[in-house]
């Protein structure tokens, strides 16, 4: 308790870390026995009230005086460098790994990193291994993790954790309730047997033209377009999957970005989900992600995947499908299917549908009610006596898997047969069936809470990271309705209790966060993908003492100004696994031009560490 680095009152000294809570009952308890302290008879001839009185104003002042300078030091310790031999700007010298604890091989290659980049100067490691449920790990993985932790501190290699992706929904393990959702409404189904069945009626609609059987030369019909007819898009009547021809797509440098695409526009009813489905073929492709499906809405897109395919880029026919659900005045999508940024290589399309994916289990949390009525009467029935839910994966609902919402019980009031009426909530799902989590539900800080408890049982860490970036799906459950603030304050006061609940485990510590979210160059604007609403000026809902860990190089230069000019720290996020246009001198350019940047790192999301000792040299070139 008692040591170094603080004012000291009365000859005591307190460890920064002493919470200021504790320090400040601590003091008072002091002082109300000084205030006693001389025997009242000594008194007698003096004025007592005044004496104490006085001991009183001069302990508030010197617990105020020591209180400030904690927080002072709490604010401002993390500035002081601890690196000498390098300017300011460059105290954060990091790597980021994804090498799993769980995985002994990982662990081993892990700790061969760490050594090589304790060599080379390299200080901080930012480590994605499942942290947010370290609670749980095995005996086994705890282990590898102590060898991994003993050569991190032999290397001079500080461990950072990656924690709470509300994007990504990582507290999704602990209760996929908690799921970012969006409203179904008056669902038409019919009970049947224990459970029920869609009503005919909501059968979604196909295009007649999704088979590519009718052109205009090289032009399908049915569509809005297809990419130079003649040139990238062509009829071909020797290889479909069914029919007659199907849609062939090549010479994609005939386009100036790379483009072979077709758009489709699907009639749709607000406040419904569609699976859509299209079989495709390729041939030489050669990279990954140039192949594409993708839905638009009003806003712009939803909902997109980017089939993996073998090494070679050729595979015979395979079928592709996409989840999407509706907004409550969405009457058509936009369907688009093809290849972007292609360069060779041949892909053909064949047979697109549309099939309603409402017959799911719904979210069950206080922020998507469940109800269910009498289509015909409308009688409401009554939750765990007329009708239960159906438990909720959200990998079935992910990969269309077709389950009734709800089962009847024995003793329901409900009729064999009945037309019923259901409104409940599905999963919020994005680019490649991407869920993210709500955060206005309380029960999400508890999980925080309980999961920083566990890491500092683990670890301790002196400095932490926020992975909340790309927040695809949000404010769109009634627990973000009822509270009546704006998607910005939402987002900011998710971040503001975060940043809180590691400053009560771990007072004094840093605490970095992705940039996107926060970037109005970036993802911080109206209507991202299925956000409802604006994160504008989320950067005067948050703690000024976040770092800011900006990531796109593009904007890079814009990015780290902005934060700077609102009064933030600013980190680098370099490399991005291009090996062939390394582009970290880049924003070392940057960094050293930004005041209160911190440092870069070097980033990889594929395990590519090759070119990590040449990130390091081209470091150290910065010394002092």
């Amino acid at each position: 308790m008692f040591l170094e680095n603080s004012s000291p009152f009365f000859g005591i000294q307190f460890h920064p870390n002493f919470p200021s809570a504790e320090r400040f009952q601590f003091l008072m308890s002091i002082g109300v026995h000084l205030s006693f302290f001389y025997p009242e008879k000594t008194m007698k001839n003096s004025n007592f009230t005044s004496v104490r009185f006085l001991i009183s104003c001069l302990l508030v002042g010197v617990t105020t005086l020591n209180l400030s300078l904690y927080s002072t030091h709490a604010a401002h310790s993390s500035r002081t460098p601890n690196s000498p031999e390098y300017p300011s700007w460059l105290q954060d010298r990091w790597f980021y790994s994804s090498l799993s604890v769980h995985s002994e091989e990982q662990t081993e290659e892990l700790i061969q990193v760490i050594q090589t980049a304790g060599k080379n100067d390299l200080n901080g490691l930012l480590w994605a291994t499942g942290f947010d449920y370290c609670g749980k790990w095995s005996p086994e993985v705890r282990e590898r993790f102590t060898r991994i932790k003993s050569a991190a501190a032999e290397a001079g290699v500080e461990i950072i954790p990656i924690i709470w992706s509300v994007g990504y929904g990582t507290m999704l393990g602990r209760n996929p309730n908690l799921v970012e959702s969006v409203p179904i409404r008056d669902l038409r189904v019919i009970a049947r047997g224990g459970k029920v069945e869609l009503d005919p009626e909501e059968e979604a609609y196909s295009s007649p033209y999704g088979g590519f059987e009718e052109f205009s030369g090289n032009r399908p019909l049915g569509f809005q377009f297809a990419d130079k007819p003649g040139t990238i898009s062509f009829r071909d009547t020797e290889v479909k999957h069914s029919g007659s021809s199907s849609l062939r797509l090549e010479n994609f440098t005939a386009d100036k970005h790379g483009h072979g695409r077709v758009l489709m526009k699907l009639k749709v009813t607000p406040n419904r989900s569609y699976r859509v489905k299209i079989w495709f073929k390729t041939e030489s492709l050669p990279a990954q992600g140039l192949v594409r499906f993708q839905i638009y809405g009003p806003n712009g897109s939803w909902v997109s995947i980017a089939p993996k395919l073998p090494e070679n880029g050729t595979q015979d026919w395979t079928e592709a499908s996409l989840n999407f659900t509706t907004g409550t005045d969405d009457t058509e999508v936009n369907f688009y299917a093809g290849v972007w940024d292609g360069t060779e290589g041949k892909v053909w399309l064949d047979d697109i549908s549309l099939e309603s994916s409402d017959m799911t289990a719904p979210v069950m949390r206080p922020g998507t009610p469940l109800t269910v009525k009498n289509a015909e009467t409308g009688e409401t029935y009554e939750l765990g006596k007329d009708y239960l839910p159906e438990p909720l994966r959200i990998w079935d609902f992910q990969r269309g898997i077709a389950k009734s919402p709800i089962r009847i019980p024995e003793g329901s009031r409900i009729p064999e047969n009945a037309r019923l009426s259901l409104s409940f909530y599905v999963p919020s799902l994005s680019i490649k069936g991407q869920t993210s989590v709500c955060m206005s539900e309380p029960e999400l800080y508890e999980h925080f809470e309980a999961s920083a408890k566990d890491i500092m049982e683990l670890l301790a860490p002196k400095k932490w990271f926020l992975s909340m970036d790309e927040i695809r799906s949000a404010n769109t459950c009634e627990s973000c309705a009822k509270r009546g603030i704006s998607l910005a304050e939402i987002l900011g006061d998710c971040l503001t209790r975060q940043y809180e609940i590691i400053q009560k485990v771990q007072p004094g510590a840093q605490v970095y966060v992705w940039s996107d979210m926060l970037d109005p160059h970036h993802n911080c604007h109206a209507d991202y993908m299925r956000c409802r609403g604006d994160f504008t000026g989320v950067w005067d809902h948050i703690p000024k003492e976040l770092i800011i860990s900006c990531w796109y190089f593009k904007i890079r230069e814009d990015s780290m100004k902005f934060f700077n000019e609102k009064g933030f720290r600013t980190q680098a996020a370099a490399y991005y696994d291009k090996d062939d246009e390394p582009n970290w001198n880049a924003w070392l350019e940057t960094c050293a031009q930004t005041p209160e940047c911190t440092g870069i790192m070097y980033t990889t999301w594929q395990k590519k560490f090759k070119l990590l000792v040449p990130f390091a040299n081209d470091v150290k070139k910065h010394k002092n």
